[in-house]
């Protein structure tokens, strides 16, 4: 099975038109590995095929928004149908029937797992009738947006890190607050400095702007940290207010939730099915909802208000390391304040 080449863009750019009377739920970033400690899936598989028993009985169309797979991390397709067999059997059958499509995702590096072995349809975008679309939203990411084949090997390269440690190495820290997580944010910030240095020197002796490049890639592993993962908050935004499309759903970045945007806009991102979330979006003409499916948690526009705000536009990530770092590798971030542990203490 030939690995699907990033240069072979005729996919990318197809889009297919559902019926906007029907029923369509939208699930995204399952990523659904070879079931070990770091498949991030985390073994909801029966919570997943209890949610396509729902669409199959209510006759609905399921669009799945990408990165269902998660290929640098299981390396093997055999794992993977080891797994997650009797997912991957329910999403072939709804396609089957013509009521499931699959959006390309930046994980999504062997369409032929895909099309050729589960006979999914693949496509870069659904559109519901003429007011909605949906994408991915690796499109609207500033770094894996235009460097997909270099984020495939970063991806692989930290996947095996995380399994050699047997920890997680991710963001936001206080969700991961681990010995070696906390170890590399302390390290991240010491080779920030020499990074800059060495920028600086190339553009002084070589000219160009190597420095600009790095404090782009700063900007984005802060944005990830405070609460805008990939860093897609503008981009996607933009994309509402300027596109003719009033709804404009995608996932990529993770962050649950539903904006009202000026003029009738919105848009959505379909959160994930990693760790514990378990989000779901469902479209039904006007109405749209988003819900973790295990849990039943509604989600509105509560993780993007500081982002509406503007709250991050003009933090730094010095800023952030001084607001936060108190030394012996111990974060202010997810360190219990006083008021926190006296809270805990009545209890």
């Amino acid at each position: 099975m030939h690995a699907f080449e990033w240069s072979q863009v005729a996919v990318r750019r197809r889009n297919v038109r559902i019926d906007p009377e029907r029923v369509v739920y939208v699930i995204s970033d399952l990523h659904l590995g070879d079931g070990t400690f770091s498949d991030t899936f985390a073994a909801k598989d029966k919570y997943l095929l209890d949610f396509l028993k729902k669409v199959e009985d209510e006759d609905a169309t399921l669009v799945v928004a990408g990165d269902a797979v998660d290929f640098s991390q299981a390396w093997f397709f055999t794992k993977i149908l080891r797994a997650h067999g009797k997912v991957l059997g329910a999403f072939s059958a709804l396609a089957a029937k013509d009521r499931l499509f699959y959006v390309l995702g930046n994980h999504d590096h062997d369409l032929q797992f895909y099309t050729d072995m589960l006979r999914i349809p693949v496509v870069h975008g659904v559109e519901i009738g003429q007011k909605t679309l949906i994408l991915h939203g690796y499109e609207f990411d500033p770094v894996i947006g235009v460097d997909i084949d270099g984020s495939e090997w970063r991806t692989k390269m930290h996947h095996l890190v995380e399994r050699m440690l047997k920890t997680w190495i991710r963001l936001p820290l206080q969700h991961f607050y681990t010995r070696w997580n906390r170890l590399s944010f302390w390290c991240f910030h010491k080779a920030i400095f020499f990074k800059r240095l060495q920028a600086e020197l190339s553009d002084k002796l070589l000219g160009g702007d190597r420095l600009a490049a790095v404090e782009a890639e700063i900007r984005y592993w802060m944005l990830g940290q405070v609460g805008d993962p990939g860093g897609i908050w503008k981009q996607a935004r933009h994309a509402v207010e300027t596109g003719p499309y009033e709804l404009v759903v995608s996932g990529h970045s993770h962050l649950p939730g539903i904006v009202n945007l000026p003029g009738g806009r919105r848009y959505a991102n379909t959160g994930s099915w990693t760790f514990r979330s378990a989000t779901v979006l469902r479209i039904e003409g006007e109405l749209v909802q988003l819900r973790d499916w295990i849990s039943g948690r509604e989600w509105s526009d509560e993780l993007y208000q500081p982002l509406l705000r503007g709250d991050f536009d003009n933090l730094t990530f010095d800023d952030w390391w001084e607001q936060n770092y108190m030394g012996w590798l111990r974060y202010r971030v997810a360190e219990p304040t006083p008021e926190s542990a006296q809270s805990r203490k009545a209890k």
